[in-house]
């Protein structure tokens, strides 16, 4: 029997980028970006931190080299794929929507460790400064090649400089991490692409997608009582207020912005009365969870676009980003499967306030429909997960959605 690393006799050479790799991915997998710091990482490899910092340096040189070793093992994983598309050459909608449903599966099921990695640290370069240049290679590496798919596949042009189309496949990867099992999600993540490529709106020979696509939302919904305020009992001033900068933390920094402390702070309470009533982190992250679908919720049943905005300027909408907050969910579902089933909500509500924005200023636009409004909010939502937060990334996305609704306008 092989002896632990924690036990045996540590080597002293120095860990190989593959077995760096390996390492960091079985970390991030467990534990989040948070939890790779040197002495797991050490533990893991069955080196001492010395050799680790003697061979990389500190924790930013590591992980430097953890993503320039990702970068080496994806540009291999995708080359079959180039080599493929090159072969093919121009690529024909059904063609297109196949393809890149494959490489999603597969990412999301061979390649799962490395996608979560991924998804980790893109997610993490919202709020890191210093993460952004570490990870800048591997992000370009994997957005060209999506890029090349997509100028195959005839793609307009402006989906792709804005970034929209790079946006909706990495939506759509981080949540084939969390709901690929499912089925009613493969069905939905097919019949999305398939729009997509098609040009977005609805045509004659759609007629049986919005059925089907409003028989696989339900099957994927939360049933509205099946969600609480306040589990237990009638939430109180305080746990209100808990569960509300949960939910705005959860969405900023992910599951490692949710600290008993931070919290407490910020509610201006002890931390340990916050413990007692919220013991584990993980239910910090259901608290938060259940006060974003809440807000979500709300948002969906304005009844108009008057109310919609005012929804983002007061309360907790204007610090809380839904985009993001779907994606942080997401995240922290590859590793808390308890939230696969709010992760299957918040994707299929994707879109619904978004139709009534096209209603609103695309009266006479024909074949868009609820299928369409949840493809376009699929790109502004990983977008919105690529760009740090601010009045730059509002921009950047406020042009994303004139490109989309341009291209719908132009395939009416």
């Amino acid at each position: 029997m092989r002896e632990p690393a924690s036990t045996a006799r540590k080597s002293s050479k120095a860990p190989q980028p593959h077995a760096l790799l390996a390492a960091a991915c079985g970390i991030v997998s467990t534990d989040g970006l948070a939890g790779l710091t040197l002495r797991p990482l050490a533990e893991a490899l069955g080196v001492s931190v010395t050799v680790l910092t003697s061979h990389y340096g500190a924790r930013a040189d590591v992980l430097a080299a953890v993503c320039d070793a990702a970068r080496v093992h994806d540009h291999q994983l995708l080359e079959r794929w180039r080599a493929m598309l090159a072969t093919l050459g121009t690529l024909s909608p059904s063609i297109a929507a196949g393809l890149a449903e494959t490489i999603l599966e597969e990412y999301a099921t061979q390649h799962r460790a490395l996608s979560v990695l991924y998804m980790e640290l893109l997610h993490a370069c919202s709020w890191d400064d210093a993460l952004p240049p570490l990870f800048a290679a591997w992000a370009a590496e994997r957005r060209d090649f999506w890029q090349d798919f997509a100028e195959r596949a005839g793609m307009a042009p402006a989906l792709l400089t804005c970034g929209w189309w790079h946006g909706y496949m990495v939506a759509e990867l981080a949540y084939s991490l969390v709901l690929n099992p499912v089925s009613a999600y493969r069905s939905l993540r097919r019949l999305c692409l398939r729009r997509l490529f098609a040009g977005g709106v609805a045509s004659k020979g759609d007629a049986g997608d919005g059925a089907l696509f409003a028989l696989l939302l339900e099957q994927m919904q939360v049933v509205s009582g099946e969600l609480s305020e306040e589990p237990g009992g009638r939430a109180s001033a305080w746990t209100a207020q808990a569960a509300r900068i949960c939910g705005r933390r959860l969405a900023a920094q992910g599951v490692q912005g949710l600290t008993h402390r931070a919290i407490a702070a910020e509610i201006g309470i002890p931390h340990t009365t916050l413990s007692y009533r919220y013991p584990a982190q993980r239910d910090l992250v259901i608290a938060g969870l259940e006060s974003i679908i809440a807000h979500i919720r709300f948002a969906v049943a304005a009844e108009s676009l008057t109310e919609l905005q005012r929804l983002r300027i007061e309360g907790d909408g204007k610090q809380l980003d839904l985009a993001r907050a779907n994606f942080a969910v997401a995240i922290a579902a590859t590793r808390m499967p308890e939230l696969s089933t709010y992760t299957a909500d918040m994707r299929s509500r994707r879109g619904n306030n978004l139709a009534k924005v096209f209603i609103k200023y695309m009266p006479q636009a024909q074949g868009i429909d609820a299928l369409c409004a949840q493809v376009i909010s699929m790109g502004l939502t990983g977008l919105t997960n690529t760009e740090p937060p601010g009045d730059a990334s509002d921009k950047t996305v406020a042009t994303a959605f004139g490109a989309a609704a341009d291209w719908l306008r132009q395939n009416q």
